[in-house]
This record gives structure tokens, C-alpha cells and sequence, in this order.
């Protein structure tokens, strides 16, 4: 769990909660499906992340304004003095936390949003409501000892035939986010937009909430030592 003081008695926590919680349910369901299939991506490619910046709900903004002001304050300070600095020399152009020098490309991993966990091990619904998936474009073709894999949309069918394994969807896992603020459930923004405002929301309530009591000196009425 990731928690700052100022916001543990609103309204705010339970969506942080709520939403490490839904994270850590894809990563376990990821887990399963990698372990069961043969796919997986390459070493340090990242291709999906250059030229995209997700839009996000509010709950995502704020899991990830959270977790950098505990993992990242300078960061998250620069970004709302105004002067944060991309790792890439292009940050209009996809989202402002890749870095194409570092071969693990996103510097907010642990706090990245839905969609960017998502990415190549999730699939979706047909039109009659059951799962299919089918492998991202950069996925190898091959697996390990050489056999041939097929690069179409598999039913549930074939994926339960060939690997016995569905991956986890998106839209189900989608549906877990919308219930956790009904309110916001249909506004999206930009990654960059939506952090931004919430993490000067989040510095507003640390600034209500003020300096933590010192406690390193009696209080007025506490008993003093007596002079020796």
C-alpha cells in the first residue's frame, strides 16, 4: 500500500487502496498467463511506449501522484514548479516519463497507469461476450525451442486448447477501476494534464494538514526532572 498522511482520512485514500489493490490482482493474473503461454516481449522493447501518452482517469492520476511523492518528490515538485525535464528530447510527442537511453524505458514503473500495464498480456471481448486475444504486432513469433507461433486472434477455444489459459481482460479489470469513483468514471485526460492537477491538489491538503507535532520536546504541563 502507498499512503501520505494528508490525504489518509478523505476520500482520496480508498481510491489508492482500491486501485493497488485491482494493480496487484493484473500482475498475478499476468503472472499466470505468462507462466501458461509461450509469448512474451522482447528484451527492453518499449515500441508501444514511443509515440503514446495514456489518458487516464482521475484514480490513476492519483496512484501515480502518490507514489511519487513518496518515491519521487523531486519530480513531482519539478512538475509543478513547471520545471520538469523528459529523459527523451521529444516529450510532446508520447509520454513524458519514457526514456529511450535506459533499457527498461519507463521511469514511473511502479506507479504507471492501467493501460501501460496492460500492454500485450490482456485481451478483450467478442461480440458475444467471451474472451479472445491476439499477440501485440512486436511479439516474437517463435518460441523458445524454435516452434512456429501464430500470429491471429485467438478464441477462448484456442486458448484454452493450446495453452489452457485465458489471459486476463481488459474490460473486466476496466470495470474494477470505473467502481471505485462513479463520480469521474467517464473523464479521461492526458497523463501529463491529469498528474499535474492532482498532485496540486494533493500538495493543497499537505499544506492544510500542516507540519507534523514536534515531539521532541515536553508538553507545557508534562512533569520536569528535578535539578540534581
Amino acid at each position: 500500500m502507498i499512503r501520505i498522511d494528508a490525504i489518509a482520512e478523505t476520500s482520496l485514500q480508498p481510491m489508492v487502496d482500491g486501485l493497488d489493490e485491482i494493480y496487484r490482482g493484473i500482475d498475478r493474473a499476468q503472472q499466470q498467463w505468462r507462466e501458461a503461454s509461450p509469448f512474451s516481449c522482447p528484451e527492453g522493447c518499449g515500441t508501444c511506449c514511443v509515440d503514446f501518452e495514456p489518458d487516464v482517469l482521475e484514480c490513476e492520476a492519483l496512484y501515480l501522484a502518490v507514489w511519487m511523492l513518496i518515491r519521487q518528490p523531486e519530480r513531482a515538485q519539478a512538475i509543478l514548479d513547471g520545471t520538469f525535464l523528459s529523459p527523451r528530447s521529444d516529450a510532446d510527442r508520447g509520454c513524458m516519463f519514457f526514456d529511450p537511453v535506459n533499457p527498461y524505458h519507463c521511469t514511473v514503473y511502479d506507479g504507471r497507469a492501467m493501460i501501460c500495464r496492460l500492454f500485450a498480456y490482456t485481451g478483450d471481448r467478442g461480440k458475444d461476450g467471451r474472451p479472445r486475444w491476439k499477440p501485440c504486432r512486436f511479439l516474437p513469433l517463435h518460441d523458445d525451442d524454435g516452434t512456429a507461433l501464430l500470429r491471429k486472434q485467438y478464441s477462448e477455444e484456442d486458448l484454452l486448447r493450446e495453452f489452457g489459459a485465458v489471459p486476463p481482460i481488459m474490460s473486466d479489470i476496466t470495470a474494477q477501476m470505473l467502481a471505485l469513483d462513479p463520480g469521474t468514471q467517464h473523464i479521461r485526460r492526458p497523463l501529463r494534464e491529469a498528474l499535474r492537477q492532482v498532485l496540486e491538489k494533493i500538495t493543497m491538503l499537505m499544506r492544510f494538514a500542516g507540519p507534523p507535532p514536534d515531539n521532541s520536546s515536553p508538553e507545557p504541563d508534562a512533569p520536569q526532572p528535578l535539578a540534581s
